[in-house]
């Protein structure tokens, strides 16, 4: 039976995100932000700040709307995406910064944290780099997750799913789900995980992040440092999400797969105060 004080710590999460969509208030349990690439960089939520890494990325990109040939549909439907190319120099790429996002997981870094893409690579499966938490992404210094040319997801430092859970010229949501500091990382592929990382504490270390206390970027996504090869690839992105907490295994399976209208609909103003309603109404039965 929910309790009173549950019914109100209900009523004032439904309330303060309601005022926040509604108002401009900041409410928040965690940050959140999302890109749903509908012609340009901009944030679809959240604040967070996506730029191009240098002056040559912006020509080498494109945005489009899916055709059902050329670039799949989304579940049928058409969707908006970002053509990301394959890239030849290490400063091509995208930054992201998420300026409500300071410090957690009991570091001086970001430890907790959820990233999910929704991408297609429409070619053969090679080497891809998902991130670099290296924002400047110097020579040397790999990424931090990759789609391997079996089609694996992974890194050595943390381990790798079976291989073929990747297939070409599919849409697939691919979550990387960190808690540094218990030492857990999980990756997810369509809401289903495929591999988790078990042992020693990780906070503060390479997988962290910087936080709204650096100053500039705290991501550089689509490109490594690895000078031996080339390890980016052709893809595209319809949509982007990152959360400063690990998300439950449960809220990554109700996420299911790709979706033609992004990772995370924006919440309904109106839909959280009413929800906020409901649990008043509840409380007072």
């Amino acid at each position: 039976m929910m309790t009173t004080a549950f019914r109100l710590r209900s009523l004032v999460r439904s309330l303060a995100l309601g005022l926040a969509v509604c108002g401009g208030a900041s409410f928040s349990l965690a940050a959140e932000y999302q890109w749903d690439f509908g012609g340009d960089l901009s944030g679809s939520f959240g604040g967070g700040a996506m730029t191009y890494a240098d002056a040559t990325t912006p020509g080498l990109t494109s945005f489009g709307t899916t055709d059902g040939s050329t670039v799949p549909h989304i579940n049928g439907q058409p969707a908006s995406y970002m053509h990301v190319p394959q890239f030849t120099l290490l400063e091509q790429a995208y930054d992201v910064e998420f300026p409500s996002t300071g410090p957690n997981g009991g570091g001086a870094y970001v430890n907790q944290y959820t990233m999910i893409f929704d991408l297609l690579w429409p070619n053969a499966l090679d080497w891809s780099s998902f991130f670099n938490t290296n924002q400047a992404n110097p020579a040397g210094n790999d990424g931090d997750f990759y789609l391997a040319s079996d089609g694996s997801l992974g890194i050595n430092a943390l381990g790798y799913t079976a291989a073929g859970v990747i297939a070409s010229d599919e849409w697939h949501r691919i979550a990387f789900v960190a808690d540094l500091g218990a030492g857990v990382v999980t990756y997810y592929v369509d809401g289903t995980q495929e591999y988790q990382r078990t042992g020693s504490s990780l906070v503060d270390g390479r997988f962290s992040l910087t936080s709204n206390l650096d100053a500039g970027p705290d991501l550089r996504l689509f490109n490594e440092g690895d000078t031996s090869g080339n390890y980016t690839q052709e893809l595209y992105i319809n949509s982007y999400y990152f959360a400063d907490r690990a998300l439950s295994p449960g809220e990554i399976a109700a996420l299911g797969g790709p979706d033609a209208n992004g990772i995370v609909p924006e919440p309904s103003c109106v839909l959280l105060l009413v929800m906020g309603l409901a649990s008043f109404l509840a409380i007072k039965r």
